[in-house]
């Protein structure tokens, strides 16, 4: 739900302090030292929308920009938000030129990265080999920061393989002597002690999402009337993504229905927003839907 498409651009309503963190942590990296950035919440809460800021304002002043998500159905696959994040640019990059560059670190990154694999292993590391991966991803992290500062986003960590975790969280133990700003977007209580205990440093800054007060959803919803704002409100709490499902809704839909429980029965998606996600897709061509 994080990233669940909308037809119409998401906005950032609410969410000041937090972008307040963000320039400061870009600040910090134009300052020349590495730093990390947590992103935390709740699903839908609008975790990957503040990424997209970061990575709008990083590119706004001239920093090289590169990203990953983690996903559920990649759990067996060994370091895939780093392959996400940095395999196709590394082999769009010239690097056997650079001076640091030897067959030692690409058969390293080999065992992280399929396009250097030809150079490395096969991804299975054992500790030993997974120690010298971990070296030389962050030697490869300080090689691409050399000459512009790079920040790194990697999303919904949450669902991330133990390798991609493990690595993060030996970066944020030894981090590159470079400008490098590791960006992790996750939910709170779904990723692996170890990295959460590793970013608990004063390095790395944390943003946490809270949900949207009622005046802050009316600002999202100012497409409604006061009333359909408040009704969507009622039943979508403070919710980002739940508000702008139900605010697709047709006008009076939800005004005109009962008080919603405070809480849906199972503590997932409320009623209503299950509701509005299903008359949404039923809506679409079978062909859009498979």
């Amino acid at each position: 739900m994080d990233s669940w498409p909308s037809p119409t651009p998401a906005r950032l309503v609410g969410r000041d302090t937090e972008l307040d963190h963000l320039e400061a942590a870009l600040d910090a990296l134009d300052d020349g030292g590495p730093a990390y950035v947590t992103v935390e919440g709740e699903p839908g809460i609008g975790k990957t929308r503040l990424l997209d800021e970061l990575r709008a304002r990083a590119q706004g002043r001239g920093h090289v920009v590169l990203s990953g998500a983690a996903a559920e159905f990649e759990r067996e696959m060994p370091f895939s938000v780093w392959v996400d994040a940095l395999d196709d640019y590394v082999a769009a990059q010239d690097l056997a030129d650079h001076e640091t560059w030897d067959e030692s670190l690409a058969a390293e990154l080999g065992q992280v990265l399929p396009s250097l694999r030809a150079a490395g292993g096969d991804g299975g590391a054992v500790a030993d080999e997974r120690f010298r991966a971990h070296r030389a991803v962050s030697r490869l992290l300080g090689l691409l920061a050399e000459e512009t500062p790079l920040v790194l986003v990697l999303d919904d960590l949450h669902w991330s393989d133990a390798a991609s975790v493990e690595l993060i969280a030996a970066l944020a133990r030894r981090a590159p002597d470079a400008p490098v700003l590791v960006a992790l977007g996750f939910r709170p209580g779904q990723v692996a002690l170890r990295l959460t205990a590793a970013l608990a440093g004063p390095r790395a800054r944390r943003v946490e999402l809270n949900q949207l007060s009622e005046a802050e959803a009316a600002q999202l919803l100012d497409h409604l009337d006061g009333d359909a704002a408040a009704a969507v409100y009622r039943h979508g709490g403070g919710n980002p993504f739940y508000l702008e499902q139900l605010g697709r809704m047709e006008g009076g839909a939800l005004a005109a229905g009962p008080a919603p429980a405070s809480t849906a029965p199972d503590g997932g998606v409320p009623p209503a927003v299950a509701g509005a996600i299903a008359a949404e897709l039923g809506s679409l061509p079978e062909r859009a839907r498979l």
